[in-house]
């Protein structure tokens, strides 16, 4: 997701280019779509939809009233495991769509975060202590599901740590979308390698949070690395935005 999104970025933002030397990315992002869609995650999808059309939205406006087309051909044409992937938003099979189990991690999260609003049960507390806060009135035994943590970033954070933690965490988030929007608005009119790094990585950061409501996606060191690596695109993209808004003036 993180690889497409920046593919996809530099497509649309990049410095012009001519198209024989572009065709190469465009089988890249082709296949990396492909693997995105094959690997039926759910969250993934949810999340790359809305950080593309945020991409598309900036890019060329018209082009985001062929999404909808575009995604009933994918799923017309894709395999019987993917359009029951996509069926299972709406109408989840029993044990195995993974919803049941995790209203049981967001439900337990927040008898956590009710008994430990400030500092919450500690690091790994959700792991370790996860049954002693199943609420009463969930039968046993539970629905098949992992239950080492609580499948969404903003109840692990604040039943780890705190609500207060959990919160600077969110600032954090939204400062850097306020810190690569006002870069952004320093650019001058046209595409430009800067142009497509903030854009890239505000795509990346508007991912995390949308697929952060289903999983806990920045505990896993190899997501949190290039997340950051991202982020760290964008930091070095902002000073660069900064000397041109002062050579314009």
């Amino acid at each position: 997701m993180f690889a497409l999104l920046m593919l996809g970025a530099f497509l649309m933002f990049g410095e012009e280019r001519r198209i024989r030397r572009l065709w190469p990315w465009l089988v890249c992002a082709g296949l990396l779509l492909v693997a995105l869609v094959l690997g039926e995650t759910r969250s993934i999808w949810l999340a790359t939809l809305v950080a593309g059309l945020y991409l598309i939205w900036h890019w060329k406006r018209w082009v985001v009233v062929l999404i909808p087309a575009s995604m009933a051909l994918a799923l017309f044409l894709g395999p019987a495991s993917v359009k029951q992937r996509a069926v299972s938003l709406f109408r989840p099979r029993k044990e195995i769509d993974s919803n049941e189990f995790r209203l049981v991690t967001w439900r337990t999260g927040l008898r956590m975060i009710e008994k430990h609003p400030w500092f919450g049960i500690g690091p790994d507390g959700p792991t370790i202590e996860f049954n002693d806060y199943v609420p009463p009135e969930i039968p046993r035994p539970l629905p098949t599901g992992y239950y080492g943590h609580l499948h969404n970033i903003y109840l692990q954070y604040a039943a780890d740590r705190g609500i207060p933690t959990m919160l600077l965490m969110m600032w954090l988030l939204i400062q850097v979308l306020y810190d690569f929007r006002r870069a952004l608005g320093r650019l001058p009119p046209g595409p430009n390698d800067e142009r497509f790094v903030l854009r890239g990585a505000t795509a990346v950061v508007v991912a995390t949070m949308v697929a952060g409501f289903f999983e806990y996606n920045l505990g896993d060191s190899e997501v949190l690395t290039m997340f950051l690596v991202a982020i760290a695109c964008g930091y070095t993209a902002v000073p660069a935005a900064q000397q041109k808004e002062a050579a314009a003036g």
